[in-house]
């Protein structure tokens, strides 16, 4: 009997880091093989929505690392700046990077869609003249 990976229960938690690095995979894919602004738009809305956005969301992990390392280290933040303070510095430089993005998705949204082109029509061939 042939059981799905996705319903075994006793997973180890490499497949879902399988599955983050498919779906990453896979958002690369849509983008390149994008025909519209809309298409585009939706992947970046993928990478930096507010609430869910892969962006946001990896944010919130290196925010929550950050203050977990600090409280292990026993040091408050501030008595001089290390690494931890550093990594907390970027954590706002991701939040402004996802509002770039998601004004770059704004944009592309709006822009006015290529009309699609007809595929290649074979030629007839021209009627003979004969006399």
């Amino acid at each position: 009997m042939h059981l799905d990976p996705a319903l075994n229960m006793l997973a180890t938690p490499d497949g879902d880091r399988d599955a983050a690095l498919r779906y990453l995979g896979n958002l690369a894919e849509r983008v390149a093989a994008a025909e519209t602004g809309s298409q585009v738009a939706e992947v970046l809305t993928e990478v930096a929505a507010p609430a869910n956005g892969l962006l946001p969301l990896t944010r919130e992990v290196v925010v929550r690392a950050a203050l977990a390392a600090r409280a292990l280290e026993g040091t408050p933040p501030g008595d001089e700046p290390d690494h931890i303070d550093r990594l907390l510095e970027i954590t706002h430089s991701m939040s402004r990077a996802a509002q770039a993005i998601l004004h770059a998705r704004n944009h592309v949204a709006r822009a006015p869609q290529k009309a699609p082109t007809p595929p290649p029509s074979t030629p007839r061939p021209r009627a003979s003249r004969r006399p």
